[in-house]
């Protein structure tokens, strides 16, 4: 999200000349604290690796970089379009370490919850020297304006298509797909048995697929527990397996779902079997083709899920799901017994920065194809969420340079007053406080289990 940049005004005409400011240095003082700053960062991100290993400071950095690279693209945008950057600094409070180059003060600060990048004039209420004002945001034409608020966004879009060759063609993926569920439906097999099941008396194991039930033909893991579903404990129901280049039929007593498995009711008719998608790779070529194709489809059913959870009835439950953290047993994405519908069990919920990397560095105990993956659903949720044309987000600065263009006429620019949209951009600024803190309070008292 780009940032203002608010210089004094000179003084009246005729009051004295101030001293010029001191020359570029830094004091001792604030070269001690900044120093103490530091030492407590690193120390902290120390304590990361101490308490959740390697693999979470590596997920930390990861974040890092994905917000750097936001914010350098609205630097880099910024800067090709003749625009003024006197800030470019990582995190936010105070200031830990920095230096200058030209107009501009690179450096960090103490919180690590985002970063920045300061552009002068971004609307009619940012007071710059006159001298800088060719240079301000405002005075550039519309389509460089766009390009600046746009960039990290596109930067997010840019990351996630990355991750998405390098998941499709390299690593793999459920299913070798990201957007399709018909491919990945249609392609699964078993990922686990659970101990002393009607599938275990049954002798399925990893990897079987069954392809029938009680002789009727079964392509998704939807129509077994379907079937499932339809039966009754104490059926004795045949199953046709495959495994490998093998095909054989076993029968198996449906037991009662135990209490303690999550995913169904208590006493429903259960198997006792997962299911998993195979990790599959479509090859590096077919990958740079088809990603931008699979980053559209997944885009779609993001912002479908975002404007679920946005609705009254999606705030609604997430604001139950805050009141109930402490009451609710934590969480589980996935069914273990495989018995029935499968219930994600998380409700409409947001995940803060400590929940993403407490469940990245849980994937990462089962896999980095699982955190590249988490990367990649990351930057495109955020890189829509930050279009919303609200204020302060970049999607409020690109619906207040459309506007103005299309209120333009004959050759004189309109400018939007932004103090009428100060009310607004207070009250969206509250909401995604409290959003954060709703989401911060869940992932502590009620996580997610991967």
């Amino acid at each position: 999200m780009t940032h203002t940049d608010r210089q004094h005004e000179a003084g009246p005409p005729g009051a004295p000349t101030p001293p010029p400011p001191p020359a570029p240095g830094r004091d001792p003082a604030a070269y001690e604290t900044g120093g103490l700053r530091l030492a407590l960062l690193i120390g902290a991100m120390a304590l990361v690796m101490l308490l959740w290993g390697w693999s979470a400071l590596i997920i930390v950095l990861g974040i890092v970089l994905m917000i750097f690279l936001h914010e350098l693209g609205h630097y880099l945008t910024a800067k090709w379009s003749g625009m003024k950057v006197t800030e470019f600094f990582i995190g936010f409070g105070p200031r830990l370490w920095s230096f200058r180059r030209g107009e501009t003060e690179y450096g960090v600060k103490a919180i690590p919850a985002g970063a920045y990048v300061r552009i002068i004039g971004m609307n009619n209420l940012d007071e710059v020297d006159p001298a800088d004002e060719p240079r301000t945001y405002r005075r550039q034409s519309f389509p460089k304006r766009l390009l600046v608020v746009s960039a990290g966004s596109i930067m997010h879009m840019l990351q996630a298509l990355v991750l998405l060759v390098i998941l499709l063609g390299v690593v793999g993926v459920p299913g070798g797909s990201v957007a399709d569920e018909g491919r990945r439906a249609g392609d699964w097999e078993v990922g686990g048995v659970e101990p002393d099941s009607a599938a275990a008396e049954a002798g399925l194991e990893v990897g079987d697929r069954i392809v029938a039930f009680d002789g009727e033909r079964v392509e998704t893991w939807a129509e077994v527990t379907s079937a499932i579903a339809e039966s009754d404990v104490g059926d004795e129901v045949t199953l046709t397996v495959e495994r490998g280049d093998e095909t054989r039929r076993v029968t198996a007593v449906l037991g009662p779902r135990p209490a303690d498995q999550v995913g169904g009711e208590p006493g429903a008719p259960f198997l006792g079997v997962g299911a998993r998608t195979p990790i599959e790779t479509i090859g590096l070529g077919r990958a740079v083709v088809e990603a931008p194709g699979e980053l559209l489809g997944f885009s779609a059913d993001a912002v479908r899920a975002m404007v679920g959870f946005f609705s009254p009835s999606g705030l609604s439950d997430f604001a139950d799901n805050v009141t109930q953290a402490r009451d609710d047993p934590a969480p589980s994405p996935a069914d273990p017994g495989g018995s029935g519908a499968v219930d994600d069990g998380e409700g409409n919920r947001l995940i803060s920065i400590y929940g993403a990397i407490r469940m990245a560095n849980q994937l990462s105990e089962e896999g980095w194809m699982w955190v590249l993956l988490m990367f990649f659903q990351i930057n495109v949720f955020i890189g829509i969420l930050n279009m919303a044309p609200l204020p302060p987000l970049d999607g409020g600065h690109a619906a207040v340079a459309i506007y103005e263009r299309i209120r333009s006429r004959r050759g004189r620019r309109y400018e939007v007053d932004m103090t009428r949209l100060l009310p607004l951009t207070y009250a969206v600024v509250m909401a995604l406080i409290f959003l954060g803190i709703g989401a911060l309070y869940l992932d502590i008292f009620n996580p997610i289990d991967m």
